[in-house]
């Protein structure tokens, strides 16, 4: 094992946004996940949903369009090839961390 320190992206590790950010990713890299859908599913208020979303945008791991449909204001989310290779870092780096990890699940010793 490499002697260097394993560092998780904060942007990512922050619980509310690794579950934004999973959902994205879950998704075909051309997909675009409704504002409201990502809102319902993660039970989020809207500003928390923002600020999150802002964070992700700032980071470039998303981009966040607003469009009108039949005068209605509608807002969509995808994550960005750079989003998906940081989720990709992040898993992988998750994956150093934990393995040198010995679970136990109770029981006597």
């Amino acid at each position: 094992m490499s002697s260097e320190p394993v560092v998780l992206d904060e942007i990512i590790h922050q619980s509310v946004r690794l579950r934004i950010i999973t959902l994205l990713v879950s998704q075909p890299d051309s997909a675009r996940i409704a504002y409201r859908f990502i809102q319902r599913t993660l039970d989020l208020t809207g500003g928390n949903l923002t600020i999150h979303l802002r964070k992700l945008r700032d980071a470039g791991y998303v981009t966040i369009t607003k469009e009108f449909r039949d005068e209605k204001p509608s807002t969509w989310v995808q994550a960005t090839p750079a989003g998906r290779q940081a989720f990709a870092d992040y898993l992988a780096n998750l994956k150093r961390v934990l393995g040198g990890v010995a679970f136990r699940t109770g029981g006597s010793t």
